[in-house]
């Protein structure tokens, strides 16, 4: 299951303090505006431009740590979030977002830092202290796991129960990962990071729905069960979270959840033909422009169907473009709309639509 780091700029814009909406910020309103509507682009330009009258002014790298988090420029969203926080301790926000982008990009210890230094300015904060309680313990269970890493993936895991499944872990990542980048035309260079969990430690820090199997939420995070696991399955979920990790370094932004869980099933792989004849048997399609985000939010059976018809639409997308698949997800990373990214492909609009709804006939 794909876990999206979802852009808080609503929240973050109402939670700016008072005293800090400085003249240069009032300046910048087209920016704070733009993030309201999500145009990342349009946000950046206008701080951009702000800060070059004003390159003190805490709110404005705020803004531009926003804009930067929207657009998927996770290096440039911690530089600009950080600088706010130096220039303006109190600019609370900042330090909320900056300690989940540090925290989803596998930095937990500069995360809990940064939201102990937030506390200690608001104290009474209680969402703060509640999801700093949470790193803590997920910092504290990764301190009793062991760790096995190579140039490409790294591994954390159990030592004393879990040693089979780590070594199988790298065999089955290895494999899974020339597999997919051959299909879809792109081998990402990016480090990934596993953990395999007790069931228990799993639902504690991921808070995951009853259903799921696995997340990938800047970490591929699965639970096992040591000697009892169901090999098969493993590998399965495993290679799902994987190719979740693949996709989101190709495009750590602007990809549907859709296309993220039916490219993660196809690839296990799951036989998109018989996830055809199942929705047909149901007479049950989930619009596609319902399933942007990811599936967390839904509830066991809602879930099964949108898995079963991504895996249909992704079949349809891999069959039609190969080894493009790739340049499509590159295309969206950079703010290609899906089906922008088509046409740029040669893809007219509607004819993916249309050779879907077939599959559903």
């Amino acid at each position: 299951m794909w876990k999206p780091l979802l852009a808080c700029a609503a929240i973050a814009l109402a939670s700016i303090p008072l005293h800090a909406q400085a003249p240069a910020a009032g300046r910048a309103e087209a920016g704070w505006q733009a993030l309201q509507a999500g145009d990342g682009d349009r946000a950046a330009a206008v701080f951009r431009e702000a800060l070059t009258r004003d390159p003190r002014d805490a709110t404005l790298h705020f803004g531009a740590g926003v804009a930067a988090h929207l657009l998927g420029l996770e290096t440039d969203a911690v530089q600009s979030l950080r600088r706010a926080v130096q220039l303006e301790p109190r600019l609370i926000a900042a330090s909320a977002l900056l300690g989940e982008i540090e925290r989803h990009e596998g930095n937990i210890d500069a995360a809990i830092r940064t939201y102990e230094q937030a506390l200690a300015r608001a104290p009474g904060n209680p969402s703060l202290r509640a999801r700093l309680d949470e790193w803590r313990h997920e910092s504290a269970v990764h301190d009793t796991l062991e760790q096995w890493s190579d140039h490409r993936f790294s591994v954390v895991f159990d030592g004393q129960i879990n040693r089979t499944l780590g070594k199988r872990g790298f065999d089955v990542l290895d494999a899974a990962y020339w597999r997919i980048g051959r299909a879809i035309g792109a081998y990402p260079s990016d480090r990934i990071a596993v953990t395999l969990y007790s069931e228990r430690q799993f639902r504690d820090i991921t808070h995951a729905p009853a259903w799921s199997g696995g997340i990938f939420d800047g970490r591929i995070r699965i639970p096992v069960k040591g000697a009892a696991q169901d090999l098969p399955q493993f590998d399965r979920v495993l290679t799902h979270e994987l190719t979740h990790a693949m996709v989101s370094s190709l495009a750590n932004r602007g990809v549907p959840g859709w296309l993220h869980e039916g490219l993660a099933s196809y690839f296990e792989p799951r036989d998109a033909a018989l996830a055809g004849r199942r929705l047909k048997a149901l007479g049950v399609v989930i619009p596609l422009a319902n399933l942007q985000g990811g599936f967390g939010g839904l509830g066991a059976a809602e879930a099964a169907v949108a898995y079963e018809e991504s895996l249909v639409a992704a079949d349809v997308l891999v069959q039609r473009l190969g080894t493009h698949t790739a340049i499509l997800l590159e295309y969206m990373g950079k703010g290609q709309t899906f089906e922008e990214s088509l046409s740029l492909l040669g893809v007219a609009r509607g004819e993916f639509e249309s050779a879907l709804m077939r599959r559903f006939r």
